[in-house]
């Protein structure tokens, strides 16, 4: 990893200036100086806490070289907005009813990994 690949350096910059922020705004809310459930219109910040895998996601997905990373981002998108789902009952869902969605994620996950690998075999070469 280094600092002259301009990809790799502006991703670490962008997850370490949004770690900055969602810490300082956490912070904020636990020293009483902004309302964020008013602010925001949500019951508890705590409630949101599967936000953080989208965006690990949408950060992985913007810095991805290779398929396969594109996958790996997909999949914490995916993982977020299932907890997000399931925590906040999101049209009446629960864990009880989405923990299926996982099985299917897994499945699309081994056949995404085959195609990555074989894509890798066509073109000779390793990404």
């Amino acid at each position: 990893m280094t600092y002259t690949d301009g990809r790799k350096f502006s991703g670490r910059i962008l997850m370490g200036t949004l770690f900055i922020f969602i810490g300082t705004v956490l912070l904020l809310q636990k020293l009483d100086i902004i309302y964020l459930e008013e602010l925001l219109g949500i019951r508890s910040i705590w409630s949101a806490w599967p936000i953080v895998f989208v965006l690990i996601g949408i950060g992985k997905i913007v810095n991805s070289p290779t398929l396969k990373q594109v996958g790996e981002g997909i999949w914490w998108i995916f993982l977020g907005s299932w907890l997000y789902v399931s925590i906040n009952h999101v049209y009446g869902l629960s864990f009880s009813e989405t923990w299926p969605a996982m099985i299917i994620a897994v499945g699309i996950n081994v056949l995404w990994e085959s195609f990555v690998k074989n894509s890798r075999v066509k073109e000779g070469g390793v990404q």
